[in-house]
């Protein structure tokens, strides 16, 4: 499945992704290996940290988001060249047995220098499956432009 050309891409149109539930192992297993805190990695001390549990890394709530974000196939194919993250925000923290979301809104788009291109701004803001913000960034995204459609979520 192609993704969305610039021209398809309506500003102020959103599209939720696919969930992912987040296991208590996962959590450790990427506590361990990219950010050895002690409420990441171990349950005793996690208990006694300002979370009171174990908790996920914001940076693994960060790439799960842009996984689901990339998953979801809204550019793909058409993304040309991710252009820098602004503004992200860690809201809540990630728990095991969370079931999280993408919510992705596009919030402008514009031309870019080089003919056949576009800049494309958008708004990912993850959820918990109660629907708890846990996270929101904005991405800026180079974007091909064409003839190309995806079918609505």
């Amino acid at each position: 499945m192609q993704g969305l050309s610039f021209e398809s891409l309506e500003v102020g149109r959103s599209y939720e992704t696919a969930g992912a539930t987040i296991t208590e192992d996962a959590i450790i297993r990427f506590g361990l290996e990219w950010d050895p805190q002690p409420f990441h990695i171990d349950r005793l001390s996690a208990a006694e940290s300002l979370f009171g549990r174990l908790v996920g890394s914001g940076l693994h709530t960060l790439l799960m988001t842009y996984r689901l974000y990339v998953d979801h196939g809204l550019l793909r194919g058409t993304a040309l060249a991710g252009l820098g993250i602004d503004n992200i925000r860690f809201i809540k923290p990630l728990c095991p047995g969370d079931t999280i979301h993408v919510l992705i809104t596009i919030v402008s788009k514009g031309p870019s220098r080089t003919p056949g291109q576009g800049i494309v701004r958008l708004k990912l803001e993850t959820s918990n499956h109660h629907r708890d913000a846990i996270l929101s960034m904005d991405l800026k995204a180079l974007v091909a432009s064409g003839d190309a459609t995806l079918p609505s979520p």
